[in-house]
């Protein structure tokens, strides 16, 4: 094994570079993994095009959290099931906890009162998964089966996410569900509802999308060209939607997700906007019509499993949502790519 590694590094505003660092070797239950793949999030791109300012992000950020690779080493202490050469997925620094507040001995270490900080490397502050070798704590560790591709295994992060959001809305078997924007995480969000028991339909403006999402086995309904609300009350019979899963955010799908609701519908923001998107119903509706606006934000352990088991059967599909996998030398090109409207994820190939 070398001595140092590469590492993606977000400098500044539209500035990635890659700098080296020494590796890592992992500590008591932790874990050295040689990461294969890292895809590019929303929230990497939009950081990297200076969109996500109110954040607060400083730089230099060693971004990343969409990461998939192998065990080259095991420290004292670690999960005995865990082997070298195994393939594994990673639980985001979101989904970290200190175990003792009340969130976290509920089971949502994602809402933690007592966050960590995050992990720094050589000066430099982030989730690091834009590096070539990566020490994890074995806990957060999620495997793989042997023939899982790199790529796909990167997905892990943003099923659980889904995966956390459908869980929340309590969906039963044969549940009405619209889906709004079949971009990477809608196209997800409509897998995982399925995967639940939903019937799933998807709204979307962009004829590729529709496309892509029509092959994945969804009836997909363009709002620019039909009436949303007249087909939504079609395909369920005149009662309209059990629940709306918005994966955009602006103030007109919000609209849409309300005109959308049958009684007792419930409406799932999984996506944020910026500036913050608005919402235009009265509470006397949602008292009467008994609705719920439900949020959900990052996943908690027992999401990250059932997304492995989702992603080890094959029951979610996202191979057709890589636009480009490029070499981690070419980081910038791929960010730029990422920020590309219409592309879907970006994988960065670490070797």
């Amino acid at each position: 094994m070398p001595e140092k590694m590469k590492l993606g590094v977000m400098e500044g505003i539209k500035q990635m570079n890659i700098r080296e660092v020494e590796i890592p070797q992992p500590g008591n239950k932790e874990v050295l993994v040689k990461i294969h793949n890292c895809n590019i999030c929303t929230t990497d791109w939009q950081t990297w095009a200076g969109l996500r300012k109110s954040q607060g992000r400083k730089f230099p950020w060693a971004p990343g959290h969409e990461m998939s690779g192998e065990i080259v080493s095991i420290g004292e202490g670690a999960n005995p099931k865990l082997k070298v050469g195994m393939r594994v997925g990673f639980g985001s620094q979101t989904s970290r906890g200190c175990g003792e507040c009340i969130y976290c001995r509920k089971g949502h270490p994602s809402r933690c009162q007592n966050k960590p900080q995050e992990v720094e490397i050589a000066g430099i502050k982030g989730s690091f998964g834009m590096s070539q070798y990566l020490i994890y704590d074995s806990t957060r560790i999620y495997l793989f089966r042997d023939d899982l591709p790199y790529e796909i295994g990167a997905f892990l992060e943003p099923v659980a996410t889904t995966v956390h959001g459908v869980r929340r809305l309590r969906l039963t078997h044969g549940d009405k569900v619209l889906v709004i924007g079949a971009g990477n995480l809608g196209l997800i969000n409509a897998q995982v509802a399925r995967s639940f028991g939903a019937n799933v339909i998807v709204s979307e403006v962009n004829e590729n999308r529709i496309s892509l999402s029509e092959s994945l086995g969804f009836t997909t309904i363009n709002p620019s060209k039909a009436n949303l609300e007249e087909e939504i009350l079609k395909y369920t019979n005149g009662r309209g939607c059990d629940a709306v899963i918005l994966a955009v955010a602006n103030n007109v799908v919000n609209d849409q997700a309300i005109k959308a609701l049958a009684i007792m519908g419930k409406v799932l923001f999984f996506a944020a906007g910026y500036p913050a998107p608005e919402i235009k119903i009265d509470s006397n509706t949602i008292h009467y019509k008994e609705y719920e606006l439900i949020g959900t934000w990052g996943a908690d352990p027992i999401d990250f499993e059932i997304a492995a088991d989702l992603l080890n059967r094959d029951i979610i599909k996202v191979d057709k949502i890589i636009s480009y996998i490029i070499p981690l030398d070419d980081i910038q090109h791929a960010f730029e790519l990422a920020a590309t409207p219409g592309n879907y994820r970006v994988s960065l190939k670490m070797w």
